[in-house]
């Protein structure tokens, strides 16, 4: 009896011990997680970095047209057009991984091409237009990754790398102006960069290894919970989507629900909602480009106005984000509530749009304020479109809409509109220039209305819809019936004369059995 209590308390204290070791190997790889998470923000900081110093440069720049030294904006995007559509291919055929970490060597490699001395205004173009075609496979790698790591760090990771966007690009747009303006050269600008990206990157590499970056490493032995996030609908959503209606979940109260899809792809709703968004973001990525002359030109100094606008710029679109995203007022990712994150679209939009079109007729000391509401206003409209653009083409085209998202921003607005507000500059005013930036956020409001009246036109459960539904039906109804009570003109006339012939014999019969039962009845003798 002793030995086996003595057995079983081993037993116990090898069970106990086993578990404090997997705990500890869990805390273990949950801090290097993290670790790694904080490296990968900083290599993603550097990336936005570097766009935000290329937009400074181009207004910095001296000696040339408005034109030639906006259009420094607009290779990047072009770049990242001509990159884009062959990332799927690149990245099946090699993978991810690979194409990514080549990417990442190569980017680095041609941003200390900004470093030679004597470099041109067209060879500037060019390897912008490098920068943009090798930083294309990145948007992939950046929607996959955080994927197993759902329980550690998941919406953390992705929420930074949201915020590390206008962050590195404020920091890039401030540096690289106050550089040129201290009578230093912007090449130390990316020279910062190249040095950021290399030791984050390589920081990131040696630490994580593939067994981190690599998604299709065994990821089992090294995550607990290896499930991807809810990314798609659940069964029960899509029974309840059926004909196309809304995913309507008896629980009002969603909490932590699933990402809910539509069982049909919501093209109108889509194509609305990724134009408006494209429009609204040329709205606060070209202010960038006209508020260093034209608050010149109202009197404030340059470097007032570079940090007003860059805290601005990144403090108006963070608060009204955060609201829009806090879950109190809208679920953008619930495709349930879908009319009503387009409302506050288009409301939201809206605000901003009235208060962008009496800027250029405020006095000084209310156009920062007026700037900074139109500024949070605008901000509640990225995540509550982003909701519908991801989720509008059902669960299966998430990465789709994806690339026809960053395709239409870039066509429609990021390419074409810096060389367009150089353009204005040149030929008519910076007034002009002006006012065609703050056009850009009434052109949004008036798409995302649209959005909004084509979702409730379209939808199936809309009184507009039902009644125009029922129409078509008893249309359709009478055009049956009409169909199946004509008769060719051809068949009544050989008809007419035999249904005559009939009706008169019905007739003589009717008349000899009446008589018969008036007349007496004979009996015959016995």
């Amino acid at each position: 009896l002793k030995a086996s209590v003595a057995k079983d308390a081993q037993a116990q204290m090898e069970r106990g011990k086993m578990a404090m070791s997997r705990a500890e190997q869990e805390t273990v790889e949950r801090r290097k997680t993290l670790v790694i998470y904080v490296l990968f923000l900083i290599a993603y900081l550097s990336v936005q970095f570097g766009h935000g110093s290329n937009i400074g440069v181009a207004v910095s720049l001296e000696g040339n047209s408005k034109a030639m030294n906006l259009a420094l904006g607009s290779w990047v995007m072009v770049g990242v057009c001509v990159g884009l559509p062959l990332t799927p291919w690149a990245c099946r055929t090699f993978g991810v991984y690979p194409v990514s970490s080549v990417c990442v060597v190569i980017d680095f490699i041609v941003i200390l091409m900004m470093l030679y001395p004597q470099i041109s205004i067209q060879q500037i173009y060019f390897v912008r237009f490098l920068v943009g075609f090798f930083e294309a496979p990145f948007l992939p790698y950046l929607q996959e990754w955080p994927r197993p790591l759902r329980e550690a760090h998941v919406e953390r990771l992705e929420h930074g790398a949201a915020a590390m966007v206008p962050l590195g690009e404020n920091l890039g747009y401030i540096i690289a102006q106050e550089l040129v303006a201290n009578d230093l050269h912007w090449r130390w600008a990316f020279a910062g960069q190249a040095a950021l990206i290399a030791v984050s990157t390589g920081a990131v590499f040696f630490m994580g290894g593939r067994r981190y970056l690599d998604l299709s490493y065994d990821m089992a032995q090294t995550f607990v919970d290896n499930e991807p996030a809810g990314t798609a609908a659940s069964p029960e959503g899509e029974m309840e989507c059926r004909n196309g209606d809304d995913a309507s979940p008896e629980n009002d109260d969603l909490g932590d629900a699933e990402v809910e899809y539509p069982v049909t792809e919501r093209w109108l709703v889509y194509w609305a909602t990724n134009a408006s968004l494209a429009a609204q973001l040329g709205f606060l990525s070209g202010s960038k480009y006209v508020i260093r002359d034209y608050a010149r030109k109202l009197g404030f100094s340059l470097h007032f106005t570079l940090f007003t606008f860059s805290a601005i710029a990144l403090i108006g679109p963070a608060l009204g984000g955060s609201i829009a995203m806090s879950g109190s007022v809208i679920r953008p990712d619930q495709w349930s509530q879908h009319r009503r994150t387009l409302a506050f679209l288009a409301c939201t939009s809206s605000v901003a749009a009235a208060i962008a079109v009496i800027l250029p007729y405020l006095p000084e000391s209310l156009f920062w304020p007026a700037l900074f509401a139109s500024f949070v206003a605008a901000g509640g409209v990225y995540p509550a479109a982003q909701g519908i653009i991801n989720i509008a083409l059902t669960a299966s085209r998430v990465i789709e809409a994806s690339v026809y998202q960053v395709q239409c921003n870039n066509i429609l607005f990021a390419m074409p509109m810096p060389y367009v507000i150089g353009k204005t500059m040149d030929t008519f005013s910076m007034e002009t220039s002006f006012r065609l930036v703050t056009f850009l956020q009434v052109l949004a409001a008036v798409g995302f209305i649209i959005a909004a009246l084509s979702a409730t036109f379209t939808e199936e459960r809309s009184a507009w819809h039902r009644l125009v539904h029922r129409r078509a039906e008893s249309d359709n109804q009478a055009s049956d019936i009409e169909i199946r009570t004509e008769v060719p003109k051809t068949r009544n006339a050989n008809a007419s004369s035999t249904t005559r012939r009939f009706r008169e014999a019905a007739l003589e019969a009717s008349r000899v059995l009446a008589a018969r039962a008036h007349a007496p009845q004979q009996h015959p003798p016995r």
